[in-house]
């Protein structure tokens, strides 16, 4: 959660700093004007400006508001510049900035039948900060705007001016039910973008786990067809990531994803699950005497060979040259045993790339079944499945090597095939 608020506010940082560069080009159209006001002549006050802050100061205030506004926004820029992030405290000072600034030319040059042109510069600041910063500064600035708007319009009250408050209430509300509406709008499509973006960022990771929902768009845009070329991709995507080309079982990285996958779920189930380790023996030996191509092949037939003797839950994977790994979800040490005896008997009654030339090979199998009780587990298990099977390497190879506590390699004289625990 933590590193999620912290790539938001790095994301608003990088905002800010983009948007300064217009405000300080509206500070510098505001200065121009009062300039080009005191050569022209002064700009005449609205009646109710005039009235409370007395005559021919539209100018100067213009330019007072210009130069705080500027001040402002630079001191934003330097601070956010040097933090490299920005908070919603930075995010909200510089929308509430805007705003000010808006409200107060409006009632220094608008008379107050004009004041609902503070509600249209307001709509659009309003509609910026949705689209960069989310709904909720949105609505804290479409209050701002309602408040300010019946502000400015009591303070014209207050200095003589006629007052319709009927109508006032009538236009508020109606810029109201519209902001909300445009809201609501914007704040669905910014839902389902950022589920999209959710989505690629797992698949980055090689997580295509999760599909878009095409039906809880109730009415189609682009956004849905984005969607939906995602679904079509998504196969073929976890297909390419996380499938190994050669032997047609997962990689390295597909095998990591499924096997925190299955170990959350046995943790919150209680279940045990196994895992086992297997190398093809003396492999090399197959590319030394009929080269690569032909090792190519066996590889693609192991794979095969090692899907068909797991079961249906079961999870098959290469992540070596010539080793494997499957991993048994709610699977006790006997079912593991089971599991890889039969697969050592499926590679001695084997013959690989039939016709020709007839490679004949077996393997050695390490394996480990435990409970779990939570997902740290994986790497235990992986080490144990490993010491298990150098043992089942060093005592001999074809064979299957239980791990137990005080597991001794070197000391392990079994008979060809058989389940071997320190010992027996």
């Amino acid at each position: 959660m933590e590193s999620e608020r912290a790539r938001v506010d790095t994301v608003s940082a990088d905002i800010l700093i983009w948007q300064t560069g217009y405000r300080l080009a509206l500070a510098v159209v505001l200065g121009v004007i009062t300039v080009a006001l005191r050569v022209v002549g002064s700009l005449p006050l609205s009646a109710v400006a005039d009235s409370a802050l007395g005559p021919d100061r539209a100018d100067w205030l213009m330019a007072i508001a210009a130069v705080l506004y500027t001040a402002l926004v630079l001191l934003i820029r330097a601070t956010v510049r040097r933090t490299r992030t920005a908070d919603r405290t930075l995010s909200t000072l510089m929308m509430a900035a805007d705003l000010t600034v808006v409200f107060w030319l409006v009632f220094l040059v608008a008379a107050p039948d004009a004041y609902f042109f503070g509600l249209f510069l307001a709509f659009v600041s309003l509609q910026i900060t949705h689209v960069y910063f989310g709904r909720a500064p949105a609505l804290l600035m479409l209050v701002a705007t309602a408040v300010a708007y019946l502000l400015l319009n009591d303070v014209a009250e207050r200095h003589g001016a006629t007052i319709s408050w009927g109508r006032i209430w009538v236009t508020l509300t109606i810029f109201g039910a519209g902001a909300i509406l445009v809201t609501r709008v914007q704040s669905n499509l910014q839902e389902r973008l950022d589920t999209l973006v959710s989505m690629f960022q797992k698949a980055e990771g090689g997580d295509f786990s999760d599909s878009y929902d095409v039906a809880a768009d109730r009415r189609p845009d682009s956004i849905t067809s984005v969607g939906r070329a995602y679904n079509r991709m998504r196969t073929q995507l976890a297909e390419i990531v996380l499938t190994d080309p050669l032997s047609g079982c997962y990689n390295r990285r597909g095998f990591e994803q499924l096997v925190r996958r299955e170990l959350a779920r046995a943790a919150r189930a209680h279940t045990d699950v196994a895992l086992l380790a297997i190398d093809l023996d003396h492999f090399k030996q197959v590319n030394d005497t009929h080269g690569h191509l032909v090792g190519d092949r066996v590889i693609a037939e192991v794979g095969e060979l090692l899907r068909a003797s797991a079961r249906t839950d079961d999870v098959v994977a290469r992540t070596g040259g010539e080793e494997f790994m499957i991993l048994a979800p709610n699977t006790s040490l006997d079912g593991a045993q089971h599991l890889a005896l039969r697969i050592v008997d499926a590679f001695r009654r084997r013959i690989f790339v039939e016709p020709s030339p007839r490679v004949s090979l077996t393997v050695s199998i390490g394996v480990v079944a435990d409970g779990v009780p939570n997902e740290g587990i994986a790497e235990d298990l992986r080490a144990r499945a490993d010491e298990a099977l150098y043992a089942a390497k060093r005592s001999g190879r074809n064979r299957v090597v239980m791990w137990s506590i005080g597991l001794d390699a070197l000391k392990l004289k079994h008979a060809e095939g058989k389940p071997v625990a320190p010992g027996s």
